[in-house]
């Protein structure tokens, strides 16, 4: 069975333009905006490029031990994530997700994981899927948001969105850049299981018109376990032909559920 401070530890590796007028340019001037129009504005700053890479500067913190990973992310949008884990310049894990797939090896102790999203699921109880683990590194929603089952406030110069009916299993919390719509952070807690999922994006950087997130800070925790990544984007380029070479050494053992 894949266990919890495994995932954790492999979120990294797969886990981890903006569009029409905008009303203000000092965020500080924010006004209160309807759901619709804010969801609206959401909706054209998602990120519509076919391809991206960069290379991550990452940190893994968990019970107080913290851990510097380099990694180099590739995205074909919508197809597939591919990453590729260094440390002190050597290769350490390599992940391909697709929408049918999530497969990893860790070279440290030559395991691998080759499996669906099930698995993931039970552990986060959450029903995440490609789309969902490709939007939390780009800065868009993880959930699709209709703007009849929202109202919106302004919180911390940003838009925050809360559901209109409290949900008996989760809360669902989204925070909203005003001037690029982009998100800036958002929440997710299970009651069920006790499990907080907390992303948050910082210093966005229009690369070819299109908005980027410089940091992302991730928080997971449930009633044994707590962890946070945080990871730096360097290099970001986008619409290049990219290669997603992926290949399970052999004589590596697999990680059964």
């Amino acid at each position: 069975m894949m266990k919890l401070q495994h995932f954790l530890l492999i979120i990294p590796i797969f886990l981890i333009s903006c569009g029409g007028s905008k009303t203000i340019t000092d965020r500080a001037d924010i006004k209160n905006e309807s759901p619709k129009k804010i969801l609206k504005n959401h909706s054209k700053s998602n990120f519509d490029r076919n391809t991206l890479s960069a290379d991550l500067k990452l940190n893994f913190n968990r019970k107080g031990r913290s851990q510097n990973v380099n990694v180099k992310l590739k995205i074909e949008k919508d197809k597939q994530i591919w990453m590729s884990a260094n440390v002190f310049g050597f290769p350490v894990a390599k992940a391909l997700i697709t929408p049918e797939r999530v497969t990893y090896y860790v070279k440290i102790n030559k395991t691998y994981f080759d499996g669906d999203f099930s698995e993931i699921n039970r552990l986060l109880g959450a029903n995440l899927d490609f789309t969902m683990l490709q939007n939390l590194l780009l800065g868009d929603a993880l959930f699709e948001m209709k703007p009849k089952n929202y109202e919106a406030s302004i919180d911390q110069e940003a838009h925050l969105l809360t559901p209109i009916q409290s949900n008996e299993l989760a809360d669902l919390l989204f925070w909203i850049h005003p001037i690029n719509y982009k998100i800036e952070k958002q929440e997710i807690r299970t009651f069920e299981n006790d499990r907080f999922l907390s992303v948050t994006y910082s210093n966005y950087a229009d690369i070819d018109t299109t908005p980027i997130p410089g940091r992302v800070e991730i928080i997971a925790k449930d009633a044994k376990n707590n962890a946070s990544i945080r990871f730096d984007y360097r290099s970001v380029k986008l619409d290049e032909e990219l290669s997603f070479p992926y290949k399970i050494p052999s004589g590596y053992k697999r990680i059964i559920k």
